[in-house]
């Protein structure tokens, strides 16, 4: 009908007529680019919000593997500190071996959390999303997933290096069943020879410290990752109110 109107009054020549339809014409031009623009933004945001409530939950499951892990690591730090005294003072009693001997089974427990990543990496693909972030959360977004990264890599290369070419495969060490003996129940590892000679073997003292210095390792950067992990969280939640 416009089109139509716009026609006649060109064969009419009512210049005034043309401008006010052309001018109508661009002004419905702009408010429908507008309102599609909003309609997309207010999508983005919708999304973006739905992606940070997700890489929220991600973070927590993180955290929550890592506390799993520590409790671990507390829960044989007693053990660990017996044997490595027993060893250092080659001071041998039926307690100090037993709690050496666990703390060899102790090594080949999981203590590499498996970090996930998926809504991180989602959001980090997600450029319309990322615009719509502060700089600040930018910026500490970056910072988390390369700490993330760099830890996955650190832990996997320490746990990988840690038992499998230490202690567990020396030859003073063996594996043990409920059925071999009465003396041991469930399954683990043992000593194949007495401590008096285990204590002075330079090469199971060179592992086991070794791996000592692994497993330690492995406990102290969960440590320090936990905590920017839990300072990103709370920056992770300042975003979400702003969004």
């Amino acid at each position: 009908m416009l089109l139509r109107r716009l026609t006649q009054h060109l064969e009419d020549q009512n210049w005034f007529a043309v401008g006010l339809d052309f001018v109508i014409v661009v002004v419905g031009v702009f408010i429908g680019i507008q309102v599609a623009n909003w309609n997309d933004i207010q999508q983005d945001k919708a999304g973006l919000a739905a992606s940070l409530e997700r890489l929220d939950e991600e973070v927590a499951q993180n955290i929550d593997m890592i506390e799993k892990v520590l409790i671990t690591f507390e829960e044989s730090r007693e053990d660990l500190d017996m044997g490595r005294d027993a060893l250092n003072d080659c001071a041998f009693s039926p307690d100090a071996q037993a709690a050496l001997e666990r703390s060899l089974f102790g090594f080949v427990e999981d203590v590499q959390p498996n970090f996930v990543n998926f809504a991180l990496n989602q959001l980090a693909r997600h450029d319309r999303y990322q615009d719509l972030l502060s700089t600040q959360f930018q910026d500490d977004f970056r910072l988390y997933a390369g700490r993330l990264k760099e830890e996955n890599e650190q832990l996997t290369s320490h746990y990988n290096n840690m038992w499998s070419h230490h202690v567990i495969h020396h030859p003073g060490v063996s594996a043990f069943f409920s059925a071999d003996t009465e003396e041991y129940e469930g399954w683990g590892f043992r000593l194949d020879r007495p401590f008096a000679e285990i204590c002075v073997d330079a090469s199971f003292r060179n592992r086991f410290i070794n791996t000592i210095g692994f497993y330690t390792s492995i406990n102290n950067r969960l440590i320090g990752f936990k905590e920017e992990a839990e300072l990103f969280q709370s920056a992770l939640e300042n975003e979400k109110k702003h969004n």
